[in-house]
């Protein structure tokens, strides 16, 4: 992917998949970035792109948005390369930026001030909320996951699967569809393709959860003995909601964000939220629903962004009075 390519590359604005590899093909060096506290999709999307570029020879790094600590099991389960460098030591002025499952800058976090030093910059997202912050941008809000359109860029390159990239793709793709119970035929036909390519959904899926403390079954029943449900707030419907201690979010960072899972399952077709204090007086709030309301309008007007039946925010402010602006926001 490196040399003098003949071909032409798309000006500023929104890419297809052979735009966004033409712009891959002229790159000199690349610094591929996910989201702050990644999920698989961020991991997964960033891991997979930033293989093919290393395996074509192109000089390729990877880093996560800061000050938070990355997930290690997840991350050492999708990198065998070792690419990924601490957001410190991430390079700050790469020919090229590729954001991965980033809807808008401050989720680049400690990384944003390299839009201003990188030479051009690429977006490769899925999210209804994207707000453009990057020079061309790939964005799909019908594709199930991140990690969908970034198969269609490495076809585009022409970069054959193997094992390797397809359990990058996979963990995004299970993941961010609920372990396949969204994103409809196109999801399973390309879980079916990765699964063919060699990844085994078992292991992979045990790797990128890490061990589990025996500490965190006595939390999570603290968490979930603590929820509360409040009938009809959320535009008619129930709001299902707990909250993670300062503490508990630091003891187990990888891990609470599974809770909003079983509060969706408590929740029928109203709204789950659960709210992580991630540092004294700083909250997460992930959310979860059947779409209505809307909850990528709920957590955009609250800062953050998602899609209509997952979204989510950061804000500082105490666990009262969040909860009251997010009730204000789902009644709209």
């Amino acid at each position: 992917m490196t040399g003098v390519v003949h071909e032409t590359v798309p000006g500023p604005g929104p890419v297809d998949p052979a735009g966004a590899a033409a712009v891959l093909r002229r790159a000199r060096d690349v610094l591929v970035v996910g989201h702050v506290r990644p999920d698989a999709d961020a991991a997964g999307s960033a891991l997979a792109l930033a293989t093919a570029l290393h395996r074509a020879g192109t000089p390729v790094t990877v880093s996560f948005g800061g000050p938070d600590q990355v997930p290690a099991a997840l991350v050492d389960s999708l990198d065998p390369h070792g690419l990924v460098v601490a957001s410190v030591d991430a390079p700050r002025s790469p020919d090229l930026l590729v954001c991965c499952d980033i809807s808008a800058a401050r989720r680049l976090g400690d990384l944003e001030p390299v839009l201003d030093t990188a030479g051009s910059s690429l977006a490769v997202d899925h999210h209804a909320s994207f707000a453009a912050f990057t020079d061309r941008y790939l964005v799909d809000p019908g594709a199930p996951a991140t990690v969908t359109l970034v198969r269609e860029v490495l076809a585009e390159l022409g970069t054959p699967l193997d094992a390797v990239l397809a359990r990058s793709l996979f963990a995004g793709l299970y993941t961010d569809t609920g372990g396949f119970r969204r994103g409809g035929s196109d999801a399973l036909r390309l879980g079916a393709e990765l699964v063919d390519a060699g990844v085994e959904p078992a292991p992979l899926l045990r790797d990128i959860g890490g061990p589990v403390p025996f500490a965190w079954l006595a939390a999570q029943a603290t968490v979930l003995a603590g929820a509360h449900r409040e009938p009809g707030v959320a535009a008619g419907a129930d709001l299902v909601w707990a909250a993670v201690d300062v503490a508990t979010a630091a003891r187990f960072r990888d891990r609470t964000v599974t809770l909003v899972g079983s509060l969706q399952a408590a929740a029928g077709g109203g709204v789950a939220a659960l709210l992580t204090e991630t540092a004294p007086g700083e909250w997460s709030v992930s959310l979860r629903g059947s779409g209505s309301p809307d909850l990528s309008r709920v957590a955009t007007a609250l800062g953050g962004g998602g899609h209509a039946g997952a979204a989510g925010f950061e804000r500082a402010g105490t666990r009262d009075g969040i909860l009251a602006l997010l009730r204000a926001e789902l009644a709209r």
